[in-house]
């Protein structure tokens, strides 16, 4: 091979790698795989959604509504696209083995169950993670907490206090009742847990 002999771009020889890979599946492997790398796609959209931090909380949203206690919601974005790649490349891998047509598709309803029970079990364990850090942040109440970044008045953001409970000592965002600033290292009563993080406080005197 001559100085001047070029390679093909990595783009356009993988690109061609998958339509001669294509064009030789089956139509039933055609329609098993190509669920699957639709779905593939769609994971890899929301991974990078996530990433730059433009995700849709979708997963959690319907597991909150799905009952009282945050749990059953399935029929949403990541549940059902975690459910189509297994269903899709679970299909196609079964066809591959010699499987029939019928055989495949309850290998992949299989493993597309199986996919989509593990992103609800996950979704379901941060939702109770997250529940978790709500009760143990409510014992703070009551609590006298040290100012450590000045609090603005009237609520406004920007200050935090450090609150030792249960044993150790936690920093919190916190908000000020009073019309008033309270300078770092004054102390405060921690009065209501607006959120998971935030904390209301007001002055001892």
């Amino acid at each position: 091979m001559d100085k001047y002999t070029c390679h093909k771009p990595f783009p356009p020889m993988l690109l061609a790698f998958i339509s001669a890979w294509w064009n030789e599946l089956t139509v039933a492997k055609q329609l098993f795989y190509g669920i699957g790398l639709i779905a593939g796609l769609i994971s890899i959209l929301l991974v990078i959604l996530a990433t730059i931090g433009m995700e849709h909380h979708d997963g959690a949203d319907a597991l909150d509504s799905g009952t009282d206690n945050g749990g059953g919601g399935v029929f949403s974005l990541k549940p059902l696209t975690g459910f189509f790649l297994g269903f899709g490349w679970g299909g196609g891998a079964a066809l591959d083995n010699g499987l029939g047509v019928a055989a495949a598709t309850a290998v992949g309803l299989l493993g597309g169950g199986l996919i989509m029970a593990i992103i609800v079990a996950m979704f379901r364990f941060m939702l109770s993670m997250r529940s978790d850090g709500t009760m143990q942040i409510a014992k703070t109440v009551g609590c006298v907490a040290t100012v450590y970044l000045t609090l603005p008045p009237s609520r406004a953001s920007g200050g935090q206090v450090i609150v030792n409970f249960q044993g150790r000592q936690e920093t919190f965002p916190a908000l000020n009742t009073a019309d008033r600033s309270i300078a770092s290292g004054d102390k405060v009563r921690v009065i209501e847990v607006l959120d998971s993080r935030t904390l209301l406080v007001a002055p001892l005197a």
